[in-house]
């Protein structure tokens, strides 16, 4: 394993990924879909059509080989970018993308292993 870097900020590393989650707002209540970046035990960065709002209470979704039903995790946004101009879809419409991290607040060691048996299967060590 590469030594730590001076320059990294976060105490669990987060690692580069595109996976599809779904993303409710606590407040709201609102859904929508997100597309996870990067990912690591402590918390994820996400992509979203419409942008989150730092502080914001939420819960993501996991689609996980390791279980049966989904993971669903709680998290607090840590920070948020607006949304720029992404890329043009099959249809030829411009998309805007906004990004956020996410820092996660498992409610039950169980959840925290749940995650620890995802990221093992995604092939972290």
């Amino acid at each position: 394993m590469p030594p730590p870097s001076s320059t990294h900020f976060r105490a669990h590393e987060r690692r580069p990924l595109r996976l599809g989650v779904g993303v409710e707002g606590q407040r709201s209540g609102a859904e929508r879909q997100a597309v996870v970046v990067d990912l690591s035990l402590a918390g994820a960065g996400l992509e979203t059509e419409e942008p989150l709002v730092p502080g914001e209470r939420l819960t993501i979704t996991f689609a996980t080989p390791t279980l049966w039903d989904p993971l669903v995790i709680a998290g607090v946004v840590a920070w948020a970018h607006p949304p720029k101009l992404a890329f043009t879809d099959a249809f030829g419409r411009t998309r805007s993308v906004a990004r956020a991290g996410v820092v996660f607040d498992y409610e039950s060691p169980a959840a925290v292993l749940a995650m620890f048996e995802m990221l093992a299967t995604l092939g972290y060590e």
